[in-house]
């Protein structure tokens, strides 16, 4: 049987089409292309390319890849007021949905936001019941309001969907025309980004509807359509409506699948050159490599939905060259006169250098333009060789070994690479028939998926043979295949595309694991061709604006460069927007892959100022040095894995501090963050500020460790007790010297409590005096995060050896590219060694946790605890957690010099490697200690100890 699809990709410049054949005998053809200028309406050009493709043919199906949806977004067209519905009974109400949004975004969206009874713990079980009557007066108020779109998130819904499957039913009972968002149905784990995606989603459902009708009226009659999806699958109409925020950035995607098929080759790099920019992409086994990191959709607001994993730099062939006249020095870009290319450049009679009139002088491409170009040869050299090591510093991040690879060339744009050129560790260039029309190709080529994502127990090979374990995965591959069938894939062509297991922290035994799947299946044409007939699809309710708001503000950059503490009367430091942001980024460095991800800590400061009800104001530890000053030092406990998805209610850690103080029968002076590392590095000035009592700028060690007993104050041999912790239900428990004697036992008792209460509670431990503080603590934590954070945001581009240097350390490895990650669970710690590729050896870090030994293939050691070793990203200089690392991700890898308290032969024995349990005779840990300013020493102008006489707290 033949089959005839049309792939179509509408870009910002052009909008291409093409007409493929498809029998079962051979490889898709390439029947005819075309490529047009993108129309304002957008729909009138994608239809024109499509009816010059097809004239008469008989077609099957028609797959669009489109950007229309996100730039409604962008231009803030066409959105509609969202009801957003977060189940989760007493928890994560500290960091609200759509926090550090852009505000006007946030305006049009935000029609009515509740917190309501509901959510589940990592192990299915209630945070509370769901309250029906609750969410009908809910729904009721919001339709009330002429709000008819929904976005409903609950806590831990990818592992356990049926609340918000309930709640979509109530809705649907009281309203049949509203639009519905289910979050479980739009990302995994990981609440405050799952939901701003689902937010992203239920904004634009209307607009999706009546995008998809118009489609559905103007295309020929009786053919399906299908939009494709960020991850290159596809979405049928029907889904496209249901599911806009899936087709956002599908152009990479598609651009290498095209390239994958036009060239033959399933494993290389892929460079797609278009008119401003160039995209450099990995293909494996024929698919793009795909990223889950720090996904930014648009205004910088974060998803976890997966996207093709590219490095983007800016270079097209639209892209401007200057000359010096004096010498003939050139600058490459970073401008472009994009789409008046024929307009502006030399070879279409303008005045204007461009690449592509340079690709042109060179003798790389003929037949563009109208008038001859002539270039002297300098310039059209010293832009050659700009192209040449631009594609040889990327192509060499991109890769995660030294094995020679193919390269793919498309785009339009790619005339400005030479295919004859010798390029290191690349074996051929190849720019295949068709590849200006690439993302057209791999349009319609796209198959079918079926993501899950479940916590699940995995018990280990040595139980039983791996029987459980293998009966577990198999059931959840079956679910996985079962529904990318039932989404129309052929059966015979399913596979399992991506399979990862991530053990989850803390949990005795340690087989209670994160497990996400992706089963991926080519979509039966002849199944379609068979039953093809009009869908019908649901009628729009609304009437959308579709003019550009008026309002559209740009979005709200803050100057986080130079930025000086301020102090007050009393020299107090005062704490703002910006010193959260540098505090945060410098937590993240110190959490040495650990203490969880200061981001929605950040979040939840950033709020807590904004509402202006509250002020955070550090002092520096000598200000309580007295024994009758009583301070505390508090923090959260859980698995990094589970803090992502149930957040703060905002009182865990206030609720112990204050029920410390009623079992002691006095107030706390001041407080301090237990450590400094993590999300944990902010949680002392938000008990503070709430407190209404200053936070201490110090923590008790000087970064993250996994364990209670690694703080200096039980190092020292404090007392144990009392110490008190809160769960997200608000229900407390208090240890007291008649429950526990050592700090080991404290450990195993508290850790026994967080599992109980689901893996996340807030603890305050035995306050201690400031006489204690002075000799039990490390000093200046908060400025040395904050110094860090200042280091990054005023040094963008040499941001990883400023933070080095801010730190009083080193660069490990500038360049390395993550070939390996292997994790498993003992004792309740996630351990594991993560595996980073570099230039001439390959470098393995060890951790628990946090990151403990870093030590080359050759055995050997480079740095171990307690000094931080550190991964960042090399792109963006943010740290990355050990529970996210994965492979491919191009790293920088710092070490940083511990405090000095815990380089001391007796805090070794806690902090040192044989504490984690290495022995190395030969190998002997050498501090590097550097003393620890604080923001009084380098910004306060006034002698600070004279005022603690008077010692004035407003």
């Amino acid at each position: 049987m033949t089959i005839h699809v049309v792939g179509v990709d509408v870009g910002g410049t052009n909008t291409d089409a093409v007409l493929l054949r498809i029998d079962s005998h051979h490889a898709p053809k390439v029947i005819t292309s075309t490529k047009m200028v993108t129309s304002s309406d957008v729909f009138s050009g994608m239809l024109n390319a499509v009816q010059q493709v097809i004239k008469g043919v008989d077609v099957t199906a028609i797959m669009v890849g489109t950007t229309h949806f996100i730039n409604a977004l962008i231009q803030r067209r066409g959105l509609m007021k969202v009801c957003t519905i977060r189940l989760c009974g007493t928890a994560t109400q500290a960091v609200p949905p759509m926090a550090n949004w852009p505000q006007d975004l946030k305006e049009i969206i935000d029609g009515l936001t509740v917190f309501v009874a509901g959510g589940y713990l990592f192990d299915g079980s209630e945070i509370s019941s769901l309250d029906e009557e609750e969410i009908r007066t809910v729904v009721r108020r919001a339709l009330a309001l002429n709000i008819c779109t929904f976005c409903v998130c609950g806590v831990f819904s990818p592992c356990r969907s049926d609340q918000e499957k309930r709640v979509g039913e109530i809705i649907r009972e009281e309203s049949n025309t509203a639009y519905i968002t289910l979050s479980h149905e739009i990302a995994g784990l990981s609440l405050s980004e799952r939901e701003n995606a689902s937010i992203l989603n239920a904004c634009l459902r209307p607009l999706a509807t009546q995008t998809i009708v118009a489609l559905q009226k103007a295309l020929p009659p009786n053919i399906p359509f299908f939009l494709t999806k960020n991850s290159g699958t596809l979405l049928s109409a029907e889904d496209a409506i249901r599911w806009p925020v899936f087709t956002f950035v599908s152009g990479p995607t598609n651009s290498m699948i095209g390239a994958a098929y036009l060239s033959g080759i399933k494993n290389g790099i892929v460079i797609d050159v278009g008119g401003t920019s160039l995209d450099i992409g990995v293909l494996v086994d024929g698919r793009p490599r795909q990223t889950h990191a720090n996904v930014k959709l648009t205004d910088n607001i974060r998803v976890n939905v997966a996207l093709a994993d590219t490095i983007s730099v800016t270079l097209g062939g639209g892209t401007i060259i200057h000359v010096n006249e004096k010498d003939e020095s050139v600058q490459i870009g970073p401008d472009s006169v994009g789409y008046r290319l024929e307009q502006e450049a030399l070879a279409f009679g303008g005045q204007t250098i461009t690449c592509t009139d340079i690709a042109l002088a060179a003798g790389l491409t003929t037949g563009i333009g109208h008038t001859s170009v002539k270039i002297s040869t300098s310039i059209v050299q010293q832009v050659l060789d700009y192209i040449k090591q631009l594609v040889i510093k990327n192509v060499d991040r991109i890769k995660t070994n030294s094995e020679p690879v193919p390269i793919i060339l498309c785009g339009g744009g790619s005339i400005l690479i030479d295919t004859n050129q010798s390029i290191p560790d690349v074996i051929q260039i190849v720019r295949p028939d068709h590849f200006a029309v690439c993302n057209a190709i791999g349009a319609a080529l796209c198959s079918l998926s079926t993501t899950i994502d479940s916590i699940v127990d995995l018990f280990p090979s040595s139980v039983d043979g791996g029987e459980q374990r293998k009966n577990m995965l198999d059931q959840l591959t079956r679910e996985a295949y079962e529904q990318c069938e039932q989404h129309g894939a052929r059966p015979n062509t399913i596979y399992l595309a991506e399979l990862e297991e991530t053990p989850l922290a803390y949990i005795p035994g340690g087989h209670r694991h994160r497990v996400q799947l992706t089963a991926i299946g080519q979509l039966d044409l002849n199944k379609l061709k068979q039953n093809k007939q009009e869908t019908q699809i649901q009628k729009c309710f609304v009437d959308i604006k579709h003019e550009v708001s008026p309002n559209v503000k740009p979005l709200i950059s803050i100057n986080l460069k130079e930025k000086q503490p301020v102090f007050d009367n009393d020299g107090f430091w005062c704490i703002d927007a910006i010193d959260i942001e540098y505090i945060a980024y410098g937590a993240g460095i110190l959490g040495c892959g650990g203490g969880g991800e200061s981001y929605h800590f950040k979040l939840w400061c950033l709020e807590l100022l904004r509402e202006g009800k509250y002020k955070m104001r550090v002092a520096p530890p000598s200000f309580f040095s007295s024994s009758s000053d009583l301070v505390v030092d508090v923090g959260y406990m859980g698995a990094p894995t589970v803090t992502h998805e149930l957040l703060s209610n905002g009182h865990e850690c206030l609720d112990a501090v204050n029920n410390i103080e009623k079992y002691l029968g006095k107030k706390v002076n001041a407080v301090y963050s237990g450590e400094i590392g993590g999300s944990n590095g902010l949680m002392g000035l938000l008990v503070s500020a709430k407190k209404k009592v200053p936070c201490i700028d110090c923590d008790s060690m000087g970064r993250a460790f996994p364990c209670l007993t690694h703080i200096l104050p039980f190092i020292h041999n404090l007392p144990a007790t009392p110490a008190c912790l809160c769960d997200v239900r608000d229900q407390t428990f208090m240890c007291t010297d008649d429950m526990v004697s050592t700090p080991q036992e404290l450990e195993d008792t508290f850790r026994e409590e967080c599992i109980k209460r689901g893996l996340y509670v807030g603890v305050c431990l035995p306050p201690i005096s400031g006489e204690q503080l002075q000799k039990h603590t490390v000093h200046h934590s908060l400025s040395r995060a904050w110094f860090l954070g200042e280091a990054k945001f005023n040094h963008q581009i040499d941001a990883i050896q400023a933070v080095a240097s801010a730190g009083h350390g080193r660069i490990l490895i500038s360049d390395g590219t993550v070939i390996n990650v292997e994790r498993h669970t003992t004792d309740g710690f996630a351990r594991g060694h993560v595996s980073i590729k570099t230039a001439e050896r390959i470098l393995i870090i060890d951790f628990q946790n946090e990151n403990l030994i870093a030590r080359f293939d050759n055995g050997e050691i480079v740095a171990s605890v307690p000094d931080l070793i550190v991964l960042v990203e090399q792109d963006t200089a943010e740290p990355l957690a050990t529970e996210v690392v994965k492979y491919g991700y191009r790293v920088s890898v710092l070490v940083l010099p511990a405090p000095e308290a815990l380089t001391t032969p007796h805090a070794l024995q806690y902090v040192g490697l044989k504490a984690f349990g290495y022995d190395f005779p030969d190998y002997k840990y050498i501090p590097s200690y550097a003393s620890i300013q604080s923001v009084w020493d380098v910004y306060y102008k006034k002698d600070f100890n004279s005022q603690q006489e008077t010692k004035h707290i407003d």
